[in-house]
């Protein structure tokens, strides 16, 4: 694969992968440029490893990849709307760091830059696309239309539900779509996740104002959303929307 992986840190040290094209096998830059944020997990690859094959492959095709390790909530727990508020925005502000970073590379085309994001990765790529306007296209991979839709099951929060919700509400998936449109988005959904019903997707496209650029297709998959169909589908919407070379 004509790819060169760097293990690199950035912004409060933050760990990621920058993957990159192999001069001798890409096409000239400028390249485009993608940050991917993983899923949670506590399984193999609940980490910045997964979509290092993905950007491994993305790079043969002229892209400089970022895959940035998170850090809320994988190493931090939810509480309460005042420490998660918080966290959820340094989280979005480790990851347009990244935006950052990869669109001041002097090899990277900032016109043609894409968020890529799975599970808590996708929720904060849906608030870094809705605020910065480089952002040309965006992947949401098995997202939750709010925050409280994980953290308040999951974790202990002694907040009453309402006004945790609304506390939460402007930091919600649904709350940045219609920033987002008309820009084309990719969400995938999973038929049997366990956690996050087809039913999202009809939230976030009627948050989206019903846009025709907010793609959503349904995988027999679960959660993890390990097809091959998702992977290709996910790789041939960056080509057609960043206008990457090769087939």
């Amino acid at each position: 694969m004509a790819a060169v992986v760097e293990n690199i840190t950035y912004a409060d040290g933050v760990a990621a992968w920058l993957v990159r094209p192999k001069e001798a096998r890409a096409s000239a830059p400028p390249f485009a440029g993608v940050v991917a944020w993983h899923w949670f997990s506590q399984e193999p690859l609940g980490d910045r490893n997964q979509f290092l094959d993905e950007a491994r492959a993305l790079a043969d095709r002229g892209v400089v990849s970022l895959l940035p390790q998170g850090r809320f909530p994988w190493f931090d727990d939810p509480t309460g709307s005042v420490h998660d508020i918080a966290a959820i925005e340094d989280e979005v502000g480790r990851f347009s760091a990244g935006l950052d970073l990869v669109a001041g590379r002097p090899d990277v085309d900032d016109t043609r830059l894409a968020v890529v994001g799975h599970d808590f990765g996708a929720m904060l790529a849906s608030i870094v696309a809705a605020r910065d306007a480089r952002v040309r296209t965006a992947i949401l991979v098995a997202p939750t239309p709010r925050w409280g839709d994980w953290f308040l099951p999951f974790w202990e929060i002694t907040e009453p539900r309402g006004p945790y919700l609304q506390a939460l509400e402007p930091l919600d998936p649904q709350s940045q779509m219609a920033a987002i449109a008309p820009r084309p988005v990719l969400l995938q959904l999973a038929e049997r996740d366990y956690f996050v019903p087809l039913m999202a997707g009809f939230e976030l496209r009627r948050a989206s104002g019903g846009s025709h650029a907010l793609d959503v297709r349904q995988y027999d998959a679960d959660h993890e959303m390990a097809v091959d169909e998702a992977r290709r589908d996910r790789h041939a919407f960056l080509a057609d929307r960043l206008e990457l070379s090769g087939s």
